[in-house]
C-alpha cells in the first residue's frame, strides 16, 4: 500500500491592523498582487505558489516566517524605504536572515540561502 504524500502548510493569513496598508507595503516589496477582496476587513494574494491572505487583527509576531530573497541587503534597504524597519543580518549554515517589521509593525524574517538550500 502506498503511503500518502505528507502534509505541506497550505495557506498563510497575515494578521494586519489595516489590509489597504499592508497590501500596499507587501505589493511594493515582494510584488504580491491582491486578486479578491472580502471587505475591508481581508483580502488574498493571488500571484504566489503558496496561498497567502491579509486579515486584521494584528500586528502580529510572524518572525519564524522566512520569505526567501536573493538579495537580503537590496530587500532590507528596500523594507526601509518603504517605511517598515530592519533588524542586524544573522548568518548562519542555511544563509543569511533578517527579522523585518512592517509599516504597520508586523513582524516577518527575510532569508537568503547559502548554497544549497534553495527551493
Amino acid at each position: 500500500m502506498e503511503r500518502p504524500p505528507p502534509i505541506e502548510l497550505g495557506y498563510v493569513t497575515i494578521p494586519v491592523p489595516n489590509v489597504s496598508r499592508a497590501k500596499t507595503f507587501f505589493g511594493a516589496l515582494f510584488g504580491w498582487a491582491c486578486a479578491a477582496e472580502f471587505g475591508p476587513n481581508s483580502a488574498h494574494v493571488g500571484n504566489t505558489r503558496m496561498p497567502i491572505g491579509f486579515s486584521t487583527g494584528g500586528p502580529t509576531d510572524y518572525s519564524t516566517l522566512y520569505f526567501q530573497v536573493g538579495d537580503l541587503a537590496a530587500m532590507t534597504a528596500n523594507v526601509k524605504t518603504l517605511g517598515g524597519a530592519a533588524g542586524e543580518v544573522a548568518e548562519s549554515p542555511s544563509g543569511l536572515s533578517s527579522v523585518c517589521k512592517d509599516d504597520q509593525g508586523t513582524v516577518f524574517s527575510l532569508w537568503q540561502p547559502a548554497p544549497g538550500f534553495e527551493s
